[in-house]
């Protein structure tokens, strides 16, 4: 059987490497990160109105709601996310989504900017290693305020990373992990959750893969999906 190793997302490994399962492949669970919720502080804010909220990863969450007891205010606050299942959680907690889930952070930017002005103050509550999104808006003018709500840590691979002819990434800093075990065994495939993965993946070129795809949407359907049309007898 095909096997592909799944490195995250964050807390639903489970619900891709099922995508994988039903598609027919064999998935090798292999969290590469953790995230650890770091308490909502009222000096980490450059004021108390916003007019957008932004959320790239459900890690955030945690924080956002300590803010919003902190900061009533930010409860009036439209947002943006995403993911589907983030952007639900954001609406179980009584906030405004205003916009269509995004695919990614990229997709995020673009969309958020074709609604907003130069000045627009965001507050994007981000992980450690991320900064993807802010540098994005701040190039289309936006005020971004990013305080870190979580921090990422690289997880420890005991042994050899096993053999399989995809990888499946849901981060930049999955990637970067990644990178950083100095993996260098001919891979058939990677596949990145979302476009900012998908250009990471680009960029790292010691990972030793032969060709990197994106999905079209960052869910466990749309994973299944890709997996099952993969044609491994034909060259990359």
């Amino acid at each position: 059987m095909k096997r592909v190793i799944v490195t995250g997302p964050i807390d639903r490994t489970g619900d891709y490497a099922e995508a994988a399962r039903s598609a027919g492949w064999e998935p090798v669970e292999c969290a590469l990160l953790a995230a650890d919720p770091r308490p909502f502080r009222r000096e980490e804010l450059r004021g108390e109105r916003f007019d957008w909220i932004c959320v790239t990863s459900a890690a955030a969450l945690p924080w956002l709601e300590g803010a919003c007891t902190g900061v009533p205010g930010l409860r009036s606050t439209p947002c943006a996310a995403v993911g589907e299942r983030t952007s639900s959680r954001l609406a179980a907690l009584g906030l405004e989504v205003a916009l269509a889930p995004a695919t990614d952070s990229a997709d995020l930017a673009s969309a958020l900017g074709a609604r907003t002005a130069r000045g627009t103050r965001v507050l994007w509550p981000r992980g450690s290693r991320s900064d993807d999104l802010g540098r994005r808006l701040r190039e289309r003018g936006c005020d971004v305020d990013d305080p870190v709500a979580y921090a990422t840590r690289a997880l420890e691979v005991a042994g050899a990373l096993p053999e399989a002819e995809a990888v499946f990434f849901a981060s930049p800093s999955a990637v970067r992990a990644w990178h950083d075990l100095e993996e260098s065994a001919d891979r058939r495939l990677a596949i990145a959750i979302g476009r900012t993965t998908f250009d990471a993946l680009l960029q790292e070129t010691r990972a030793g893969f032969r060709d990197t795809i994106s999905l079209p949407q960052p869910t466990p359907e749309a994973f299944g999906i890709v997996l099952a049309h993969i044609d491994l007898e034909t060259p990359p």
